[in-house]
């Protein structure tokens, strides 16, 4: 494992027993069994500080910290909710994502996935710019089919089924990965354009159609 990635890794456990609320694993002694890497190391680099025993990180390990569990949780949330990895190979894959992915890709994984608030676990993804702009214009750049409105308009980012014979008939009607589609209207079911043709889906199907949404005026 190269230096750089022990501290990333050694940031994100820190981050665990600093930030997610396990305070009780905060001490230097135990935090030393747990890393890979001397804490006098992460010291040098200016991440973190420590007093008495107790350990804290600086603003500047905050931030860094902050960015490598971002970076971790959003691997694990593409894996499991796209790519649909089991357990083991999701922790492995995100694992080794998370040290090639840089600023600009992440925030893309990030709207792909409609800027999700927590991983597969139930812990907190910290927010990132994309994530502050979506909140404030209240508006996601991915959504399920069910959330548009009759009129919107996108391009497919992906299916999200949960049984063979439900991707099986949404592929057969043409909803594939870059195609088109229009919803036209949301009652009582869900009737939708692409491909040049027109069906109708119940609630479940249309929420398992994710598309990116074009933007007013495109």
């Amino acid at each position: 494992m190269k230096a750089n990635e022990q501290i990333e890794e050694a940031l994100e456990i820190l981050w665990v027993c600093l930030v997610d609320a396990q305070p009780q694993l905060n001490t230097e002694s135990q935090l030393n069994e747990k890393l890979e890497i001397p804490l006098d190391q992460l010291v040098k680099e200016g991440l973190i500080e420590h007093s008495g025993g107790a350990v804290s990180f600086t603003p500047a390990g905050k931030k860094e910290a902050g960015l490598a569990i971002r970076r971790h949780r959003l691997s694990e949330r593409l894996f499991h909710d796209i790519i649909e990895s089991d357990q083991e190979d999701m922790e492995e894959a995100a694992c080794q994502l998370e040290h090639v992915v840089k600023r600009g890709i992440e925030e893309k994984i990030c709207q792909l996935l409609g800027h999700p608030e927590t991983c597969p676990h139930g812990k907190p993804i910290p927010p990132g710019d994309c994530c502050r702009k979506a909140r404030e214009t209240k508006d996601k750049f991915v959504v399920p089919l069910n959330r548009l409105k009759p009129g919107e308009s996108g391009s497919i980012a992906y299916i999200k089924a949960d049984d063979s014979k439900k991707l099986q008939k949404l592929m057969a009607m043409g909803v594939l990965p870059g195609n088109a589609i229009e919803l036209n209207a949301n009652f009582p079911s869900f009737v939708f354009s692409v491909d040049y043709s027109q069906y109708a889906v119940d609630a479940d199907m249309a929420s398992a159609i994710i598309v990116k949404r074009r933007s007013p005026g495109r």
